[in-house]
């Protein structure tokens, strides 16, 4: 507790939002790997240009496979990336739950729901780092980093808080 005290808050300040953008950029790059290639904007045909003709035909690129396990840990890492997004609607989310179930369950659901998507984050860290793909790298790197935002946010935040 005293080593929040001892963290100046514009350090805790940039600590934080550097966090929040390396964790942010991996999640970006994953999503965008997900989008299938865009196809060359103008087809070149043969004999238009001089050195088109001793250029090999394009072949038609086989279309990739899609890993089945790696996007639904990409939303999970997203999703845990979300919640500790600063100003991300925390409240709303706990009333609409108490109001709906009772506030035991409410509390349960909501302690589940952290475990699970902590849990997603490891799975997804140890996916990727035994299986080869596409998403390898920034999934590895998404689920790294907010594992690393979920436990340092909660320090930083206070420390930014208590400037005194």
């Amino acid at each position: 507790m005293a080593i929040i005290l001892m963290i100046n808050h514009r350090l805790a300040f940039f600590a934080l939002a550097a966090l929040l953008i390396a964790a942010g950029v991996p999640l970006a790059y994953a999503w965008a790997r997900l989008l299938p290639d865009d196809p060359p904007p103008f087809p070149i045909e043969p004999g238009s240009f001089p050195t088109i003709d001793e250029e090999l035909p394009q072949e038609a690129r086989p279309p990739t496979k899609r890993d089945l396990v790696a996007i639904p840990l990409l939303v999970c890492v997203t999703l845990a990336y979300l919640i500790h997004f600063p100003r991300f609607p925390n409240a709303i989310v706990f009333h609409w739950l108490n109001s709906t179930v009772s506030p035991a369950g409410a509390t349960w659901i909501i302690i589940a729901t952290r475990v699970f998507l902590i849990t997603a984050c490891i799975a997804a860290a140890v996916y990727a780092a035994l299986r080869n793909g596409p998403l390898r790298i920034p999934l590895a790197a998404a689920a790294t980093l907010v594992l690393i935002l979920w436990l340092l946010s909660p320090l930083l935040t206070a420390a930014l808080l208590s400037s005194s």
